[in-house]
């Protein structure tokens, strides 16, 4: 995969490309991010998620989100990473037609943001015109509260339109995959440096997980709240490394300061 804005541990947002053949995502710190062994679903049962197309000069790349307000959509900070605008899709399970469109106002990174380990890996975008929230096909998503621990064995159900198999294509409607969180300790025999932001899901055997395009998209459970974000991965749905989510709890005072949520 093209590895000019990655890591290869796959970043979940997408690789450039064309705007009018923009189902192309990231996810990787070393590799690609995507719905990998997932099932087809519909925008009314993930009415928070969004689609992001983000410009960096004159590439464009595709990440997702989660509506938290009528003003902030959240996201991964490596998402917005040397981007100077973004336009969200919602109320779609169509990543290219339909829903409405929000062009940003504002993009907001957290400030200890590390590319080279991806802690810290959160971000806000506010947008121009305030988001008409439906209750039917757009909703906020409740997060996590401070504090809030990911016990092991908690169930994350992952949406997005990333692709469906490790530098496979994209999907162009909405898919999601449940997966397993696992401990801190079983997750650092994979990648050696899981700090307390982040939470691990995956099964042992592989094929299921996020894969590229889908990065800054939720990871959400019972309630629903929105527990991660899509972050990293090595490659997709691999055996023996889970998929790695920004830890909404560990970050929640972040973006309650910066968003009012």
């Amino acid at each position: 995969m093209e590895k000019s804005s990655c890591i290869f541990i796959l970043f979940l947002c997408a690789f450039p490309t064309d705007i009018s053949s923009r189902r192309h995502g990231h996810r990787t710190k070393g590799n690609d991010s995507k719905i990998v062994g997932g099932y087809d679903t519909t925008i009314q049962d993930f009415p928070y998620q969004a689609y992001l197309l983000l410009q960096k000069g004159s590439d464009y790349y595709q990440c997702g989100g989660s509506i938290i307000s009528e003003n902030y959509i959240l996201t991964a900070a490596h998402c917005l990473s040397g981007v100077s605008k973004a336009i969200a899709r919602v109320g779609s399970t169509n990543g290219d037609s339909g829903g409405t469109q929000y062009k940003s106002r504002q993009l907001r990174a957290h400030p200890r943001f590390n590319p080279a380990t991806l802690d810290y890996d959160v971000g806000l975008i506010r947008f121009s015109n305030k988001i008409n929230l439906d209750g039917e096909t757009t909703k906020a998503i409740q997060l996590a509260e401070s504090g809030s621990p990911v016990l092991p064995d908690t169930t994350l159900t992952v949406s997005g339109w990333g692709a469906t198999s490790e530098n496979g294509n994209v999907s162009p409607t909405l898919m999601a995959v449940q997966v397993p969180t696992v401990s801190t300790e079983e997750c650092n025999m994979s990648y050696g440096y899981i700090s307390k932001r982040m939470i691990c899901a995956g099964v042992p055997e592989g094929g299921k997980d996020s894969c590229q395009g889908d990065s800054g998209g939720p990871a959400v459970g019972d309630g629903p709240i929105q527990l991660g974000i899509v972050s990293f991965g090595v490659g997709c749905a691999r055996p023996g490394y889970p998929g790695v989510y920004s830890n909404v709890s560990s970050l929640r005072n972040w973006i309650r300061k910066n968003s009012g949520v």
